[in-house]
């Protein structure tokens, strides 16, 4: 049998013979029960050796034949990281602090648009959110942002004195707003910002 026939014969449907399949190598009759990748490209496509010759297979297998040293480090690296994308360390700085992250229109940073639209600068003082709980507590109290806990527990002296229920006599109305006006005090000191 010539060498090119040999080749052929190797690269042709597996032989089985009885039921069970024989090694790959020409000119061999033993069961072929080791598999060994056909080449580089094709790491899923098998020969079907027989223990002597999956060991001599092996011997002279060589993954990176015909590569370059740069291919070779290319290869090791993207195998190294599973073929996934990868950049350098601190090329994307600050990335990983939750607090840097760009949420859009609902961002830590976004929040109070207009201040940042006009340029002014930030006024010392605490300012809630819009639509917050501590933003409608700060309108029941008919405050302005920027506060402080100062100016926040002055006014809540000031309201309770006004709607105080023993003031006018146990009116519900003035209760029920002096209800609200405790929680709102509850709502903005439990505010750890402020």
């Amino acid at each position: 049998m010539k060498k090119r026939e040999q080749i052929l014969d190797v690269l042709s449907a597996p032989r089985i013979e009885n039921g069970v399949r024989l090694c790959d190598a020409p000119e061999c009759r033993g069961h072929g029960e080791f598999r060994a990748p056909k080449s580089r490209d094709d790491l899923n496509s098998y020969f079907w050796f027989c223990l002597e010759h999956v060991r001599a297979y092996n011997a002279r297998w060589n993954f990176y034949a015909g590569l370059s040293q740069g291919e070779i480090e290319k290869q090791l690296r993207a195998d190294t990281t599973w073929w996934r994308p990868t950049w350098p360390l601190g090329s994307r700085a600050g990335t990983n602090d939750p607090s840097n992250v760009d949420y859009g229109v609902f961002g830590a940073d976004n929040w109070d648009q207009e201040r940042i639209r006009t340029g002014q600068p930030e006024e010392a003082g605490w300012r809630p959110r819009p639509g917050s709980v501590e933003a409608e507590a700060l309108a029941i109290f008919n405050l302005d942002a920027p506060v402080t806990k100062e100016d926040i527990k002055e006014r809540y002296k000031a309201l309770v004195k006004k709607n105080h229920p023993d003031t006018h006599r146990g009116d519900q109305k003035a209760e029920e707003r002096l209800k609200i006006i405790n929680r709102a005090y509850s709502a903005l000191m439990a505010c750890d910002d402020i």
